[in-house]
């Protein structure tokens, strides 16, 4: 994550410019000098945080005056920092500072310099406890494939709040309930998605879906439920992907989370505790959460409705090939977005009909596959209006 564009003719205490800072960062990381990935007494994930002219104002203490420095960042978590300085700085030392949110807004931070370490020459690394917690989501943004989230542990006696799982794997149920053995939580199963909209969803904290739903995708899920108010976190889970069009999927699905399968105690324990022990609010979650352009998604789905408009017209022609064509237009954008039953419908009526070339047959399904594109483009009509 690159906070700011890296400007080669700048320095900074260090005196580096962009190549050695890239090659210093390279060092730090490489084995033998690598601070443990998860490390038993670290309460917050670092993620990488690159800056090499990051300016902060260190507050006078009996070993100095007050003074603006330019130094180089390595990582940032939820509770800190971590800097590189060419001199000792004492812990204890305020700072100040002002970091850039991915949106371009600016956040003010004070903080105390917790640690310094020596790490060759004249290279120091600081440790800055922040006054104030970040919402770090808000300044480093991981693709969401890659789940990360801001916790490195998670005590389950801390979790409380209601939990609804959606389409879960049978296979993982058993070890779900034993890793939440001992936590407060009030949770459920819910084998099927589409049963899961009819219970009252806004009475929990947290719902937590599988890719494989039942008869939806566990996007599809989503998206649904965000249609109808759904504001609260949502974490979806499954199993490595490799197919870009389950990787768009999840993208184009509004989740707040995705956890690959399989579970541990804490992976699980950590994706649950970023949202019902940290301190989120829907607004903050509107503002943060994973939205793949979300103008882009109901574009999309307006197209349906175009493309049902020609498959109409084709149907009603009784144009076998053109019929083939929308059909698997049709199929594409139901397999990104994952909806499921058009997918499905439109997945074996294309190979039919080019094979046949008789429509005659596949009335009632290509009225079907015009229903749903129908359904989907109005949703995407009524989210714009909504939004007004």
């Amino acid at each position: 994550m690159s906070n700011s564009k890296i400007n080669s003719n700048k320095r900074n205490s260090l005196g580096i410019n962009k190549l050695v800072y890239s090659k210093l960062l390279a060092k730090l990381e490489s084995a033998g000098e690598r601070a443990p990935s998860k490390s038993p007494t670290r309460k917050y994930t670092r993620l990488e945080y690159l800056d090499p002219y990051f300016e902060l104002v260190l507050d006078s203490t009996k070993h100095s005056q007050r003074r603006k420095i330019s130094v180089a960042t390595r990582n940032i978590s939820r509770g800190g920092m971590s800097i590189l300085h060419s001199s000792f700085i004492y812990p204890g030392s305020q700072i100040n500072a002002t970091l850039t949110k991915i949106s371009g807004s600016k956040h003010k931070i004070t903080g105390k310099v917790c640690r310094c370490e020596h790490r060759g020459g004249v290279i120091h690394e600081v440790g800055i406890i922040f006054d104030q917690q970040i919402v770090i989501q808000e300044f480093v943004k991981p693709d969401i494939l890659d789940g990360v989230n801001s916790l490195e542990s998670v005590d389950p006696v801390k979790l409380t709040g209601k939990v609804l799982f959606i389409g879960t794997d049978a296979s993982i149920t058993p070890f779900i309930r034993e890793y939440l053995l001992t936590s407060s939580l009030n949770y459920g199963f819910e084998d099927n998605a589409e049963d899961a909209l009819h219970k009252e969803l806004a009475e929990y904290d947290l719902l937590f879906v599988s890719l494989d739903a039942g008869t939806l995708s566990g996007p599809e899920f989503i998206r649904c439920a965000r249609d109808s108010g759904i504001k609260k976190p949502i974490i979806l889970s499954g199993r490595s992907v490799n197919e870009e069009s389950t990787i768009q999927q999840i993208r184009f699905s509004t989740a707040d989370l995705f956890l690959p399968l399989p579970l541990t105690e804490n992976s699980l324990l950590c994706a649950l505790g970023e949202f019902l022990i940290n301190d989120w609010n829907d607004q903050t979650l509107e503002k943060v959460r994973n939205s793949v352009d979300l103008e882009s998604v109901e574009e999309i789905l307006g197209n349906l409705t175009d493309l049902a408009n020609e498959l109409d017209s084709q149907t009603k022609e009784e144009n076998a090939v053109d019929i083939y064509i929308t059909c698997t237009k049709i199929r594409n954008i139901a397999s990104m977005l994952g909806l499921k039953s058009l997918n499905n419908i439109t997945l074996g009526i294309c190979d039919e009909i080019a094979d046949s070339g008789d429509i005659e047959k596949f009335t009632d399904d290509l009225a079907s596959i015009n229903l749903l594109c129908r359904t989907a483009g109005e949703s995407s009509d009524h989210g714009k209006g909504s939004d007004e």
